[in-house]
C-alpha cells in the first residue's frame, strides 16, 4: 500500500512539473493558415497596429451632424463584446463597440454610457459621424459626444 501511494505521488509530481515546463506543440498553437494572430492584451483577431490605423481621421473627411432629441432607449450589448448604442428620436447612435480600439467620442454629463439609462425621455444633444439612413456613430473623432441638455 505504501509503495502504491509513493508511486502515485511521484507520478502526480512528475505530471505537474511536465505541465509547467513543457512548451506547447505546433498543433496547439494557431498558425498563419488559421489567419488569426492571437493577442491576449487586446483580444482582437488580426489587430492592425500600424500608426495609420490608430491615428485619428481628419475631421474634414467625416460627415458629421449635430442634433437634439429625446433619449428613447440604450442598448448595453458592448458589455458582452457587442455594440452599445442609444436611440435618439428614432436615430441609432453607436457609442461603443466591445474591444474596439478606434478613436471614439464620449458621453458627457452622465456616469458614462450606462448612466444614460436613468435619463431615458430626457433631451440630449448628439454630435456624431453621419453614416446615412438614420445611423450615427461616435467613432472617428474624440470630439464626438452625447450629452444631456439642461
Amino acid at each position: 500500500m505504501k509503495i502504491t501511494l509513493i508511486i502515485g505521488g511521484a507520478i502526480i509530481i512528475l505530471l505537474t512539473v511536465m505541465y509547467f515546463l513543457v512548451e506547447p506543440t505546433a498543433e496547439n498553437i494557431a498558425t498563419e493558415d488559421d489567419n488569426i494572430e492571437l493577442n491576449q492584451e487586446t483580444r482582437l483577431a488580426n489587430p492592425d497596429t500600424s500608426e495609420e490605423a490608430n491615428s485619428e481621421q481628419p475631421a474634414e473627411k467625416l460627415k458629421a451632424d449635430t442634433f437634439t432629441g429625446k433619449l428613447e432607449s440604450i442598448n448595453t450589448g458592448c458589455y458582452a463584446d457587442g455594440e452599445c448604442y442609444a436611440m435618439v428620436d428614432g436615430k441609432h447612435v453607436t457609442t461603443i463597440i466591445g474591444w474596439s480600439r478606434g478613436v471614439v467620442g464620449s458621453v458627457e454629463l452622465a456616469d458614462g454610457f450606462g448612466g444614460l439609462e436613468s435619463h431615458i425621455d430626457s433631451d440630449v444633444e448628439v454630435y456624431a459621424q453621419d453614416n446615412g439612413g438614420g445611423t450615427y456613430t461616435l467613432y472617428g473623432s474624440k470630439d464626438f459626444y452625447i450629452k444631456l441638455v439642461n
